[in-house]
């Protein structure tokens, strides 16, 4: 009886060396592979998605040309037509901002003769950022308001250029570099700015062609 349970003990020996020995060669190995082992040959692996959006900007004028015909010194001339700027900005979560500058004599804004050198300044003879312009004294520019074309966000209009706060003959001045006159905070599609230009002259006001590129301009914010 003891030399049967010595024998079985052997075998029992025999074939646990064999299994640990040779059990990877045999394909055998998750035998005796422990709980924690295979727990710790787990593995993880991550994958990043990523995306981006353009946001589209644009500002278009209704048209080219406005005109004053001939100035006279007696009154305050408006010119015809008065011009208008539509801007959009999808995707623009800030919203977009419209800007305007002049070109004036290139180093001053205003209303220039070339043939004469002579400038009436923007918008006063003391070129100050807005102004009341009177009869017989020399000043242009410009005031501007909202009409209720397009959709979104509605636009806010600067208030050097606002004409609710400048009265009949008040203008917002221009500079040779661009100045904020609407802007939004959302996206907005093909919403309006209605710009009327306004200018006056003195009896000492050198005649001649005058003439001023007014640049609008579009970026999101």
């Amino acid at each position: 009886m003891r030399f049967d349970f010595l024998n079985l003990l052997l075998v029992i020996v025999i074939v646990f060396l064999f299994l640990s020995w040779f059990g990877g060669f045999l394909g055998l190995g998750g035998i005796i592979t422990s709980l924690n082992d295979r727990a710790s040959a787990a593995t993880s692996a991550a994958v990043t998605v990523s995306a981006s959006v353009t946001a589209a900007i644009s500002c278009a004028t209704a048209t080219s040309t406005t005109a004053f015909g001939t100035l006279t010194s007696s009154v305050i001339s408006t010119s015809t037509p008065n011009s208008s700027t539509s801007i959009s900005c999808a995707n623009a979560a800030a919203g977009c901002t419209l800007y305007v500058n002049d070109t004036g004599s290139t180093t001053q804004p205003g209303l220039w003769n070339s043939t004469a050198g002579t400038l009436i300044k923007s918008p006063d003879v003391a070129a100050d950022a807005s102004a009341t312009l009177v009869a017989g004294t020399e000043g242009y520019g410009i005031t501007a308001s909202t009409t209720s074309n397009g959709t979104g966000a509605t636009l806010g209009i600067a208030l050097r250029y606002r004409a609710d706060l400048m009265g009949g003959n008040g203008v917002g001045g221009f500079t040779t570099t661009t100045l904020t006159i609407a802007s939004t905070t959302a996206t907005t599609s093909a919403r309006e700015v209605l710009v009327v230009h306004r200018a006056a002259i003195s009896s000492n006001t050198a005649g001649g062609t005058y003439a001023d590129t007014v640049t609008y301009s579009c970026i999101a914010n």
